[in-house]
């Protein structure tokens, strides 16, 4: 079975050149076997709670924190087109509370962020590094989508939720790896990162460097709706 992970570096390595012309992302009728039989309808993988997210923020005055709030689950719905895409049309990525501590934001309090969650702003459209024939059990492959991140903060008293502007992260890089295991499990990693600047939150904080590193699987073999 081929280690997601592994294949990564693969993608880093080959690169993928850029599709020319317009592509129609309507799903594929056709049949096949493998991969490409399950991807003919939208899949639904759950997110693992093994997953991750990492942002680097600086505070006003100069001050560092990295923040890393656990991934809760999610879930990511995939597919392919007649003309060989792969769309990643939704990813969900509820996340823990954030609590900044007293001197960051607030001279004298900690800062609690709520509600937080992660999703796409924009389908992530992936041309594989290769046609996927219908004996495939993998496929890998580059692809662009906005982020949204949608964030609310507690009251200093912890008595009300105040909900905060969306930030939108144009374009993110994504690195995407599927595998259909022995046990007709699809597997799924989406990695993207942001090298520096990601967001600037007016004179508060400045937020640099993010990772988003997802692990998901559909939960029987025939998590397909």
């Amino acid at each position: 079975m081929i280690a997601l992970r592994t294949l990564l570096p693969t993608l880093a390595l080959a690169g993928l050149a850029t599709a020319t012309g317009a592509c129609t992302f309507e799903p594929d009728a056709g049949g096949g076997g493998g991969l490409a039989e399950r991807l003919r309808k939208r899949a639904h993988l759950e997110v693992s709670t093994a997953s991750g997210v990492a942002v680097s923020a600086t505070a006003r005055g100069g001050q560092q924190l990295d923040v890393a709030p656990a991934v809760l689950g999610g879930e990511a719905v995939l597919r392919t087109t007649a003309d060989g895409w792969l769309l990643v049309e939704e990813l969900d990525l509820p996340l823990d509370d954030v609590t900044v501590p007293a001197g960051v934001l607030s001279p004298s309090r900690p800062v609690t962020f709520t509600d937080l969650s992660i999703r796409l702003g924009t389908q992530l459209a992936v041309r594989p590094l290769a046609p996927l024939d219908p004996a495939d059990v993998s496929l890998a492959g580059w692809g662009d989508a906005d982020l949204l991140l949608d964030w609310s903060m507690v009251s200093w008293d912890g008595q009300d939720v105040f909900p905060l502007a969306m930030r939108r992260i144009a374009d993110a890089p994504f690195a995407v790896a599927l595998e259909l295991d022995a046990d007709g499990v699809l597997r799924a990693s989406l990695t993207a990162h942001v090298d520096g600047v990601v967001d600037n939150l007016g004179e508060l904080v400045v937020l640099r460097d993010l990772s988003v590193d997802v692990l998901g699987a559909t939960a029987s073999p025939a998590v397909v709706r």
